[in-house]
């Protein structure tokens, strides 16, 4: 009897060290991904306090249009310079997280001007396209990629190459939907600005300022999750892209970006890069954007060291929030205006790519 009640008490105490394994390895793991992907996808991406018009670019025209993204329907517009009939190609450009395509009218207005059709679109759970809320990082390639077959649907942009500019979550994006072989044949070029190699690093910097590095239990169960939704776009990487496409990519990053750290960028890994028609630019000190005029991102810095936010974050996505505090105290035109040397820079990369696209057809 005494050896049956002792059997009870250890398998009872063997029981308990197993649930309680469980509990740790298992239970709270996936309580706090839950928790995770609520806070940082779960809310929608409404209209920045920054964001600029139509009104502001008096000579360009847009056409709008919608197409379907999983379920969604997205909202976009293609965008030309009034002045300009004859056009080289269209450019698919893909925002960044947090904000939507009304912060990047400065460039579609500068690549109007050089003679592209432009066409922006805002990405799911994004301001005027359906969604509840932005759901994930895979997300944004899952929508260039419709984007870019929907562009390719348009019978009147048929006897046009496209191209595509990405920035931020839109640069992950753009390297990363060139693991998609069908969506790769139709690129041209590629440009990856700002642009983070793959889910977790970014998730990882981004939120553990929130969550304390007990974020680190969740990385096996945010992959899982987003393999549950994605399938393998959850694990592509952007040098994994640009390793499979055979076009022309520019990856540009600076090391000072404080978004998207170098150390998480495509721009890191080149040394592994084998596509001999990738070109890596690393700048020291144009920020996040890149495009903006040097001497107007130190502004903001400054204005930032002397200011401090009273912006409560409230029901807006956290991604939103961030770049409203950071951009708060800035002027609208300002923050908004572009480096012409540094986007002729990028023009001149797919001047050539379109050189060499016709010189091979």
């Amino acid at each position: 009897m005494k050896n049956k009640k002792a059997l009870r008490v250890l398998f009872g105490f063997g029981l308990f060290i197993v649930y309680g394994l469980l509990a740790v390895t298992i239970v709270v793991p996936v309580v706090a991904t839950i928790f995770l992907c609520a806070f940082a996808f779960g809310k929608r991406v409404e209209l920045s306090k920054k964001y600029e018009t139509l009104e502001d670019y008096p000579d360009l025209d847009a056409t709008y249009v919608k197409f379907k993204s999983k379920g969604c329907i997205l909202d976009g517009f293609f965008v030309t310079n009034k002045n300009i009939k004859d056009y080289k190609a269209v450019i698919v450009m893909a925002h960044g997280i947090g904000c939507s395509r009304a912060n990047y009218m400065a460039r579609y207005d500068y690549f109007a001007r050089k003679g592209y059709i432009v066409f922006a679109y805002d990405c799911t759970g994004t301001c005027k396209s359906e969604g509840r809320d932005i759901k994930g990082l895979p997300q944004s390639q899952l929508d260039l990629e419709n984007a870019i077959k929907y562009v390719g649907t348009v019978e009147e942009l048929k006897n046009y190459k496209i191209l595509v500019y990405g920035h931020s979550w839109g640069g992950y994006a753009a390297a990363t939907v060139l693991n998609n072989k069908k969506c790769a044949e139709k690129i041209t070029a590629v440009v990856t600005c700002s642009g983070f190699n793959d889910i977790w690093n970014i998730v990882y910097y981004q939120v553990a300022k929130y969550t304390t590095k007990m974020i680190l239990l969740a990385k096996p169960w945010l992959y899982l999750h987003f393999i549950v939704f994605y399938g393998k776009r959850a694990l592509y990487t952007g040098i994994g892209g640009i390793n499979k496409y055979k076009g022309d990519v520019l990856v540009m990053h600076s090391k000072d970006d404080k978004t998207v750290r170098y150390h998480d960028s495509v721009a890191i890994h080149k040394d592994k890069c084998t596509n001999p028609n990738a070109k890596f630019v690393i700048f020291e000190d144009r920020g996040h954007t890149l495009a903006r005029p040097v001497e107007i991102e130190n502004e903001i810095k400054e204005i930032n060291k002397k200011n401090v936010s009273t912006l409560k974050r409230g029901k807006t996505n956290v991604f939103e929030h961030n770049l409203n505090v950071y951009y708060q105290f800035a002027d609208r035109r300002r923050l908004n205006s572009v480096d012409e040397k540094f986007m002729d820079s990028v023009e001149e990369f797919y001047s050539q790519a379109l050189k060499k696209a016709e010189e091979r057809a």
